[in-house]
Formats: structure tokens, C-alpha cells, sequence
């Protein structure tokens, strides 16, 4: 088995036209919901100044998933799948431009923009789910890592240089203003879709059988997830360190302004630095053939990033701070690649949707159980307690996923087929 990096996948993938244009837009929109995500909180924090209102931000943005993933389930597997992407994006696209309009005319309120938040939640899954979902059906079985690669790329790279372009934006034009570039690449993402040929539920998949039109119900989709080890602990496990995530995007603004004494710009600084531990990871990760299962990769990395996060406990200085970030990024940046590979082996295309849906939906359903923790902590302890969760968050179930036998021999667990 070659462990060596070969980069022609990562060519042979996007030369591939359908997904070259699907990955291109989602690459400009992931680009803008990092900057949003940035502008939002910040504007958040510098309105109130208050743990708690941005608490109440995390869980504007996350609580709606729930909801959001069981209609985003139903509408992937049943309808086009490329129409359903560039409906959800244009929605987003208006909700979120509305957020400048109402900065320039002088009438924005903070309730506008947990409604905003909310919206995007409500609607977020669509594109969340949607991307796993079709990416089978855009390339063939053989480059499914690199596709995988390349999707998490999407957000790393969104990660890497949004949060900092969106931190001197703020800066110099008011946070409010960095929405309108959110909304110019929702608007490249529909304009993208419409070069993507027709993505029905019942469409060949590139390389594999023939998909039957969807009746799989979210009961079955739940039940399925029940039975399969792989899909039940490593959405268990991820749920947990989503926890940590929310907790993370409470302390993490408060840490640069009052620790470290920064503003907008390094807190956007601080994000981009774990966007480029992910890029430099996730680009590794779609080149390489482990020497390990995925599911022991994805134990080992849980915990050494959990350890980079531990490393910031007793750190008040920019540098360090930002090492340990970039460490987190590093080991948890390939994280989504190797679930996702493991998942598309085992789940049937038909039934894509909700599944994906479903998982993804229990996954960041827990985000806003961090941000309520997250504010609770601040207020009442201090930010290194809510960084120690976070910490733990990631250690706990890395070592627990060590003592569940399928993640250790992934590759006989997937070829196997779970019977509805």
C-alpha cells in the first residue's frame, strides 16, 4: 500500500466539469458564511459586550438546524438535488443582504441579527447535507476522498481567509457592511449550479448502480444509523465535540479582546489561523493513503487536538495562542474527510439524503448546547474553565473511540451492507 502523496487525484477530480463548477461556487459560499459568521459575533460582542448575547447568537445559528435537517432530508431525496441547492442559496443570499440594508438606513437592532441567524440555521442543512449527498454522484468511487478533500477544502479555505478579510472590514466599514459580500457569493453559487446537469435521487451515480427513487422515511434513515457501529459512534463522538465548538465561538472572541487585547482583526487573525492547520491537513489528507484505518485516524486526532486546545489554558500571549490554534487545525482538519469517506461506502444512494441530513443534523444540534455552556461558564468562571471543556470535548471521546472494535477495521465494517 503506497503511502506516498499523489497530487493527480486532486487534478483528476476537478477536471471532472460537474464538480469542478458544484466545488467552485461552493468554495465562494463557504468563503462568505465565514466572513458573516466573523462580522455577526463581532458586531454581537461590540454592541453589548455581553457573553450571554453572544451565546444566544450561537444558538440563533444552530438551533434551527434540528428543524432544518429533517426538511432538508425529505427535500434532497426528493427532488433535483442541483434545484434544491440553488433555491436554498438564493433564500439565503436575500436574508442575509438585508442585514447591511438595514445598517446603512440606520435601523438595525440586535433582534435582526439573531432573526438572520436563525434563517441561515433554519436553511444551513440544505447545503450541509447536500454536499455529501451529490458529491457521489459527480465523481467516481476512486476519487471519493479527494472530493471529500476538496469539500472540507471548501470550508477550510472560507475559514483560512474570510475571518481575517472579514476582521479589517469590519474595522474600516462596520461589521454589518461585510454581509453584502455573503450575499455576492451566495448569488456565484446559484450561477454555478445552473452549469451542473440535472441531480435527481434517481441519477446513475458516477461509477455505481442505478439509485431507486427514494421512500426511505427519517425513521428508516434513524434506524439504519442505529445499526451501523461506524455511523452510530462516530456521530456520538462528533456530537460531543461539537459541544466543545460551541463552547469555542463564546470564549474564543472574549479571549482575544481581553486576554490578548486585540479587536476585529485578531480574532479574525486568530479563525484564519485554524483555517490554515485545516487546509494544510485537509490537502494531505486527500493525496495520501493512511497507514491506519479512518477510524483509528480519526480517535488519534480527536485527542492530539484536544491537547493543542489544553495548550492554551495558562497562555496570554498572541504567539502561543495562535501555535496551539493552528496545532487544533492541523489534527482536526481532516476530521469531516475521513467520516465522510467511511459514511458514502456504507450508505446506500438512494437513501443519501436524509441520512446525511440526519447525521449532520444530531451533529450540529449540539452546537448550541456548547454556546449556552460557553456563556453560562464566562459569566460565572472564567474562559480558561470553558476552554478546559473544550479541551476535554475532543479527549474523551478520541480515547473512548479507541475501545469501539469497527472504527479499528473500518474497511471490512463498510463493504458491509445494513438492511433497512
Amino acid at each position: 500500500m503506497s503511502r506516498s502523496l499523489d497530487l493527480d487525484r486532486y487534478r483528476q477530480t476537478l477536471a471532472l466539469p460537474a464538480f469542478r463548477r458544484f466545488w467552485v461556487g461552493f468554495t465562494l459560499s463557504s468563503f462568505g458564511d465565514g466572513m458573516t459568521r466573523v462580522a455577526l459575533t463581532w458586531w454581537v460582542w461590540e454592541t453589548t459586550k455581553s457573553a450571554e448575547a453572544l451565546a444566544l447568537l450561537t444558538l440563533a445559528y444552530s438551533g434551527p438546524v434540528i428543524f432544518g435537517g429533517v426538511l432538508a432530508g425529505w427535500l434532497l431525496d426528493r427532488f433535483d438535488r442541483r434545484q434544491v441547492l440553488q433555491i436554498d442559496n438564493a433564500l439565503r443570499g436575500v436574508i442575509v443582504a438585508t442585514v447591511p440594508i438595514l445598517y446603512v438606513a440606520g435601523a438595525l437592532e440586535l433582534w435582526h441579527a439573531y432573526v438572520v441567524a436563525a434563517v441561515y440555521g433554519s436553511l444551513f442543512m440544505i447545503s450541509l447535507a447536500g454536499g455529501p449527498t451529490v458529491i457521489p454522484q459527480l465523481v467516481p468511487q476512486e476519487l471519493l476522498p479527494t472530493a471529500n478533500a476538496l469539500e472540507m477544502l471548501s470550508f477550510t479555505i472560507g475559514s483560512v481567509a474570510g475571518p481575517p478579510l472579514a476582521g479589517l472590514l469590519a474595522g474600516a466599514f462596520g461589521a454589518p457592511n461585510v454581509l453584502l459580500v455573503d450575499a455576492v457569493t451566495y448569488a456565484c453559487f446559484v450561477v454555478a449550479l445552473a452549469g451542473v446537469p440535472s441531480l435527481r435521487p434517481s441519477t446513475i451515480e458516477a461509477g455505481g448502480p442505478s439509485a431507486r427513487r427514494s421512500t426511505v422515511s427519517i425513521r428508516d434513515a434513524a434506524g439504519f444509523v442505529f445499526r451501523s457501529p461506524i455511523l452510530r459512534s462516530t456521530t456520538l463522538m462528533y456530537m460531543v465535540v461539537n459541544i466543545g465548538s460551541g463552547l469555542m465561538s463564546v470564549w474564543l472572541p472574549i479571549l482575544a479582546d481581553r486576554t490578548l487585547g486585540g479587536g476585529a482583526e485578531l480574532y479574525g487573525l486568530l479563525l484564519g489561523v485554524i483555517g490554515a492547520g485545516e487546509v494544510a491537513s485537509a490537502l494531505v489528507s486527500g493525496a495520501i493513503t493512511l497507514p491506519v484505518t479512518f477510524g483509528r485516524a480519526i480517535c488519534l486526532a480527536l485527542v492530539l487536538g484536544g491537547v493543542s486546545i489544553a495548550v492554551l489554558l495558562p497562555a496570554d500571549q498572541v504567539v502561543l495562542v495562535a501555535a496551539a490554534l493552528a496545532l487544533y487545525g492541523l489534527f482536526t482538519g481532516p476530521l469531516t474527510i475521513w467520516a465522510q469517506t467511511l459514511r458514502m461506502r456504507i450508505i446506500p444512494g438512494e437513501m443519501r439524503g436524509r441520512v446525511f441530513a440526519l447525521l449532520r443534523t444530531m451533529m450540529q444540534g449540539t452546537l448550541p448546547a456548547g454556546g449556552v455552556l460557553g456563556g453560562w461558564l464566562v459569566v460565572v468562571s472564567s474562559v480558561p474553565a470553558a476552554v478546559a471543556i473544550t479541551a476535554g470535548a475532543l479527549i474523551v471521546p478520541g480515547l473512548l473511540g479507541f475501545r469501539v472494535p469497527e472504527l479499528q477495521r473500518d474497511e471490512d465494517e463498510a463493504s458491509v451492507s445494513v438492511g433497512l
